[in-house]
């Protein structure tokens, strides 16, 4: 399974667009042709990424140990068919909860916009703003 998507960002911080028309209609009105903004690949994490047998196995045998000291060292007793059936356990567990909302992003590089890149009626607005005089500042 792919779990890389695109991903678009304004300042190459937060890449919380999907696309660059997702980009567009979130901060068009900030954006105009020349300026620079990001395009990454969104890598998703793999549910057996986020569960691991191993901890949950660690963090038994440290209750035992805080709960018996010596005697409880070696337990649990785990084989790896054990360990195995865990790990399963977990990640069917968690592939029944809302998937992650989060991802890394990897192979981010700038990406110029264009008058292409905007609808002709952002174009327009575009101009017409910038036809209008700045304000004058008060003395």
């Amino acid at each position: 399974m792919n779990n890389t998507k695109e991903c678009w960002s304004k300042d190459n911080e937060d890449f919380n667009c999907s696309d660059l028309g997702d980009l567009l209609d979130t901060y068009g009105d900030e954006l105009r042709p020349g300026d620079t903004v990001y395009q990454g690949a969104a890598k998703e994490p793999s549910i057996s990424s986020l569960v691991d047998a191993d901890s949950v196995i660690e963090d038994i045998a440290s209750s035992a140990w805080d709960f018996g000291d010596e005697y409880a060292e070696g337990y649990p007793e785990v084989t790896p068919d054990h360990k195995a059936k865990l790990q399963t356990l977990l990640e069917n567990w968690l592939s029944e909860c809302p998937p992650p909302r989060f991802y890394l992003v990897v192979e981010a590089k700038q990406y110029i916009l264009t008058a292409d890149d905007f609808s002709e009626e952002r174009l327009a607005e575009i101009a017409e703003e910038d036809a209008k005089p700045a304000p004058k500042e008060a003395p």
